[in-house]
């Protein structure tokens, strides 16, 4: 365009055109800085130069601004907060005393003044969250005389404080540093508001912390308010042999276990719909429950638990044995919920000192072994080695080797396993309703109903008189519609094959074992499971699907024990404590392998390799 311009000029106009043309590219120029800075600075650049003129002035004005704001927050702090230049106080001296290298006697001086300022005052500064970290400190450290005078002004209030964010931590530390009189004192206070407190978020670790902390007595004396607010009171109730509620009505009128039942369930119903279930009192109280009520009423509690819920419940022994009746009597869709809520804590519940009974429980009786290799066989060989090390998560892998063998489970384990289902029978129920039925009966009504009874049949009786079929009890219980409650319908031989080879298990434990065979034979627990799988696992089913791999596991165990020790500290398979034994169980147990498997017996394989002209030198140890 400008070139254009220059041509039609003509020379006479050459210094005219000579300027358009230099306009024209300024314009365009101008254009393009447009184009890239965009419009809005390009027009405001004076603005810019001004702002960063002003730019210190501002600061100022900011500064005063803060300092008037912080000033009117700490006003209406003093407004709203009773104590509070008590508690800034209190803040200040604290935080001398969180110095490392503080000295005893300087830290008691500032703890005593640190009392003297909250005295009188303790039960609301708790509520605060920073003084209530402060409190604990107190109390931690301070003199026993000092720790009595804050335990008597706090008592009063400790179920006000339990329920706070901040406070029900100093009543934890109540119940920590208390002695034997004093912690009686704090259980009669929460006597009547167990369950209460329960439902409670902040207040519920304050119970759970008291029931983990009394002795027997006492945690028989809280978890009774589960049962009713009469039972606490019945006579007997804490005499030796009567701390189980099926204990205590054997002995006792059959009236009472119904209200007792149905108390129990107006209780536990909204601490698990709130989920609210990881308290060892809570876990208790549904064993209770469990223990003396018919599979309907269990079946409910499977229900809620199916899922998440569970998962959390199983890192004590009361809610293991919660999970274990919940997989032994979940019907397939309950039992679906339970495995999918473990996803991505396999490993963790495996090596967990009581959750590992609910896997074993699951390895033993879901017939859904493509659901089980999905999520639980699939997180298992993400971490064999750990587990067969572990004193625990051998266990999980043991029971597919060598299942319910007492070596390796303890007994009540293995009871739990054969018998969880230990729910009482409807017709003990119908029993209970004939005679609540004679309780509430008048005199008149007693007469009446005799002489009905003499001339008409029950219902259930005429219909099987008659050769018709019996009516349906609403009491009664039946299958699911799967056909799967508490029964486990595929032979355990065929789950426990596609569990261990058909999933991969087997390959991959054979190669963890052969790839650390020191390592888990110089273990106390890693020494069992590579026993097992050197001898094939039960029934032989290893060498059925992995000879090749039993072979090598062989071979790599015989050539360990031609390994002279490298130092003093490393000693010889064939005299370790743990790893000698093995060896000699393996040797005395050794068969050759099935029809159709080329290869020799561990004994023969070890003889030839490890002892062979060596008797002489292994004769004289004293393993």
């Amino acid at each position: 365009m400008a070139k254009d311009i220059a041509k039609s000029a003509g020379p006479r106009k050459f210094k005219q055109a000579d300027e358009k043309v230099k306009h024209v590219e300024r314009k365009v120029k101008e254009g393009d800085a447009k184009h890239k800075q965009g419009a809005g600075i390009y027009k405001w650049g004076n603005r810019k130069e001004s702002v960063d003129q002003k730019e210190p002035f501002r600061k100022l004005m900011d500064q005063g601004a803060r300092k008037a704001k912080l000033e009117l927050t700490e006003t209406r702090k003093r407004k709203r907060k009773l104590h509070y230049e008590i508690e800034k106080e209190v803040i200040s001296v604290w935080e001398k005393t969180r110095v490392r290298d503080i000295e005893k006697d300087e830290r008691a001086k500032l703890i005593s003044q640190c009392l003297k300022k909250m005295k009188g005052k303790m039960p609301e500064m708790a509520l605060n969250h920073i003084v209530s970290r402060a409190m604990q400190n107190c109390v931690k450290y301070c003199t026993p005389g000092e720790r009595k005078a804050v335990f008597e002004e706090l008592r009063p209030h400790c179920l006000s404080l339990a329920k706070d964010k901040y406070a029900h931590h100093i009543v934890i530390k109540m119940l920590d540093i208390a002695d034997k009189a004093q912690l009686q004192q704090m259980l009669s206070l929460l006597h009547g508001n167990v369950v209460a407190l329960l439902r409670h978020p902040y207040a519920s670790p304050v119970v759970e912390y008291a029931y983990t902390i009394s002795n027997a007595a006492q945690k028989l004396e809280l978890l009774s308010e589960f049962y009713s607010p009469e039972f606490r009171l019945f006579k007997g109730l804490n005499t030796p042999g009567k701390g189980r509620l099926a204990e205590f009505f054997a002995s006792e009128p059959a009236v009472k276990k119904r209200s007792v039942l149905q108390h129990m369930s107006l209780a536990l119903q909204p601490i698990l719909e709130k989920g609210i279930v990881d308290h060892s009192i809570i876990h208790r109280a549904i064993v209770e429950y469990l223990s003396v009520s018919k599979k309907s009423m269990i079946a409910e509690i499977v229900q809620q638990l199916s899922g998440g819920l569970l998962a959390r419940m199983l890192h004590t022994r009361d809610g293991a044995k919660i999970g274990v009746t919940c997989v032994m009597l979940g019907n397939k869709k309950e039992r679906k919920k339970i495995i999918k809520g473990m996803k991505g804590y396999v490993a963790k519940i495996a090596q967990d000192d009581h959750g590992y009974m609910v896997l074993v429980a699951i390895l033993d009786v879901v017939d859904d072994t493509k659901l089980v290799t999905k999520i639980i066989i699939k997180e298992l060989i993400k971490d064999l080695n750990n587990l067969a090390l572990h004193k625990f998560g051998r266990l999980v892998l043991l029971h597919l080797l060598a299942p319910r063998v007492r070596r390796y489970f303890p007994a009540d384990v293995l009871a739990l396993l054969e018998f969880s289902s230990s729910t009482v029978d409807d017709k003990d129920f119908a029993e209970e309703d004939e005679a609540m039925d004679e309780v509430m009966k008048t005199p008149a009504d007693t007469s009446a109903g005799s002489k009905k009874s003499r001339s008409k049949k029950s219902p259930a009786k005429k219909a099987k008189t008659e050769g018709g079929a019996e009516p349906m009890d609403e009491d009664k219980d039946e299958g699911d519609a799967d056909g799967s409650t508490g029964v486990s319908k595929k032979d355990p031989s065929l789950r426990r094959s596609e569990l261990l080879s058909k999933s991969g298990l087997a390959k991959d434990l054979a190669e963890t074992c052969r790839a650390n065979a020191k390592e888990m034979l110089q273990s106390q627990w890693g020494s069992e499971v590579i026993y097992e799988v050197a001898m094939g696992g039960v029934n032989g089913e290893l060498w059925q699907t992995i000879p090749g791999a039993i072979l090598s596991l062989h071979k790599e165990i015989a050539d360990l024990a031609t390994i002279e020790n490298q130092d003093d500290e490393d000693v010889h398979i064939m005299e370790q404590y743990f790893s000698s034994p093995t060896l000699r169980r393996l040797i005395l147990n050794s068969t050759p392998p099935p029809a159709g498997v080329e290869g020799l017996s561990f004994s023969a394989v070890f003889w030839s390799v490890a002892l062979k002209t060596k008797c002489k030198r292994w004769a004289q140890g004293h393993r």
